[in-house]
């Protein structure tokens, strides 16, 4: 039997993040659940995900933050990050930020989870190469 793909999710909302986790685990895959930056180093130390998703916007350092420190980093460097965020009044600018700081893709709540999982798909699939 083939392993699951791992999933580590930071967001500080944390009905968000127990309601896309369980949806991701509907998808197939298994998922670490982080409410911060630290918390999500704590992990980092321990499971290596497939891929990462991270709020932009938390109280502690923002998804523009861990991107930078996990890109800058040669044991994390290698693994995909997914930036998400409810803030839709710039996306395009948004999106612009997202990629320059090192993330791989951005995507917008409300999630549409089909989608979601085509993009994560995806980027693991491009990420393999």
């Amino acid at each position: 039997m083939a392993e699951k793909i791992k999933i580590l999710v930071i967001d500080d909302n944390e009905t968000f993040l127990e309601v896309f986790g369980l949806n991701l685990q509907a998808e197939g895959f298994e998922v670490c659940k982080a409410e911060s930056a630290g918390a999500a180093f704590n992990i980092l130390s321990k499971v290596r995900p497939d891929l990462i998703i991270s709020d932009i916007y938390m109280p502690d350092e923002t998804g523009f933050d861990i991107v930078q420190k996990l890109k800058k980093d040669e044991k994390y460097s290698s693994i995909p990050v997914m930036l998400i965020t409810a803030d839709t009044s710039d996306t395009a600018a948004t999106v612009d930020e997202a990629f320059n700081k090192g993330a791989d893709d951005c995507i917008f709540k409300p999630v549409n989870m089909e989608d979601t999982v085509k993009r994560i798909n995806n980027l693991l699939n491009e990420f393999k190469k």
